[in-house]
């Protein structure tokens, strides 16, 4: 079999009976495991390295100036011509298009393969080729480090670990804004400050005593009002079924620290933010324990998908004319098309979760989940999620910049991580593993 070939097979996720060969990133494939061509019909352009250089005038720590913000949509995809695009649509996207036929919309735009990784990362992902490992029935990942442990996956598990894994920066600080909204068009204003510390893209690691940590994640509450002052240090491991998430909550009517349940926070125990809306596991779309689901990959394929949020995340974005009832409003979001590749994950017998069956769509550039559609225990569509990326070009890396959970039945969704009320993330932030715990949490709400 020659390369090409076999690059082809493991594209498509066809084949798990060669080797994957880290020869083929960089050349039969992108040095994060995509596939470089264009489509047939120039739809989807060739890979070209994404952006590594800021644009002139940008300053870091300010809005990311827009670099595709002269590009104007291709075609609108309504509720009356989705039929004309069905190929390219999700399951969610159909039937957000059926519960609000009037104002949901999908504005398409040029697809810009956008998403480019520091150099060093793309020497550890080659690396992690070899050195990889799935581990106790695919529920831990050992061997590798900063970069996706398998970007020439063989199976769907693999595929789950890149989107958990994928580079993001190590040290990582921002002030994000979410919302719930309803149809009546209330909402209920979310801010939480976070911090994170990623042991897996820690430059200086591994450390053998961080061998199952994955990062550490403090948060605290500004608002609503009822949460202000409220916070949590979580100790987020790899293996969550040998060492579940753990850490510590702080209530703020109570002054107390409060250890958190492992089985809550690892599987789906509600975020007590999201009105019922998002489940713990449901954070940055999945990243919590895959051992309750049997996966499968369904292979690659070209999806209509959000992308390059730059517009949306912006601090000229009005919140208000934002987050309009119903859904987010089409104005200020942008889709594109691009291969992803589509995984299942249906719930295992013997385990109760309302989140029975999920599809998701990775994108090849990332692998982010750009979408997830989350059916419940009769199989019906209940939940529709989307992920909204961008490149941090001053890094340069990929980001899930801020996603949004639909419940299709009520009309009302939540959205969090975005920034438009207080700037960018930064990836770099001066932090260290001793900021973290009960002590630090104490200290933090304190303030």
């Amino acid at each position: 079999m020659t390369k090409i070939a076999f690059a082809v097979l493991v594209t498509l996720g066809l084949t798990t009976a060669h080797a994957a060969d880290p020869a083929l990133l960089g050349t039969e494939l992108t040095a994060n495991g995509a596939n470089p061509a264009a489509s047939a019909d120039g739809v989807i352009p060739a890979y070209t390295g994404g952006i590594t250089i800021p644009p002139a005038g940008y300053t870091r720590g300010q809005d990311h100036i827009d670099p595709f913000a002269a590009d104007a949509p291709l075609y609108t995809i309504t509720a009356q011509n989705k039929a004309q695009y069905a190929a390219r649509l999700s399951a969610g996207q159909n039937a957000m298009f059926a519960r609000h036929p009037e104002t949901y919309r999908i504005d398409v735009y040029p697809t810009r393969r956008a998403c480019g990784l520091p150099q060093a990362v793309y020497d550890e992902t080659k690396k992690n080729v070899t050195r990889a490992k799935l581990t106790q029935d695919g529920n831990k990942v050992v061997g590798a480090r900063i970069g996706v442990p398998f970007p020439i996956p063989q199976n769907a598990l693999e595929v789950y670990w890149n989107h958990n894994f994928h580079w993001q920066g190590h040290r990582y600080h921002a002030v994000t804004s979410g919302a719930n909204v309803y149809p009546n068009g209330s909402r209920t204003k979310i801010i939480r400050e976070d911090w994170r510390y990623n042991f897996y893209a820690d430059p200086q690691g591994p450390d053998a005593k961080h061998e199952n940590d994955q990062f550490h994640w403090m948060g605290v509450w500004k608002a609503p009002a009822r949460f202000n002052g409220s916070g949590f240090s979580m100790f987020n491991t790899i293996d969550q079924v040998d060492e579940p998430r753990n850490g510590v909550m702080f209530n703020p009517n109570t002054r107390k620290i409060m250890r958190a349940t492992p089985n809550a926070v690892t599987y789906d125990g509600p975020l007590s933010t999201a009105d019922g809306l998002r489940k713990n596991h449901n954070m940055f779309v999945f990243s919590g324990s895959p051992d309750r689901y049997e996966w499968k990959l369904l292979g690659k394929k070209r999806m209509i998908v959000p992308y390059n949020a730059y517009k949306a995340s912006a601090t000229t974005t009005p919140r208000d004319g934002f987050l309009t009832p119903n859904h987010l409003n089409p104005d200020f979001l942008r889709y594109e098309e691009h291969r992803v590749w589509v995984l299942e994950a249906t719930l295992k017998p013997g385990y109760n979760m309302e989140q029975a069956r999920r599809i998701f769509y990775a994108d090849e550039d990332s692998w982010i989940f750009l979408m997830s559609d989350i059916f419940d225990e009769d199989n019906e569509l209940a939940l529709v999620h989307h992920a909204f990326v961008k490149n941090y070009y001053e890094a340069p890396a990929c980001v899930l910049e801020f996603d949004v959970v639909y419940d299709v039945a009520s009309g009302r969704y939540n959205v969090d991580h975005i920034k438009l009320d207080h700037g960018p993330a930064d990836l770099d932030y001066d932090i260290k593993p001793s900021d973290f715990g009960s002590s630090a949490l104490k200290r933090k709400v304190g303030r």
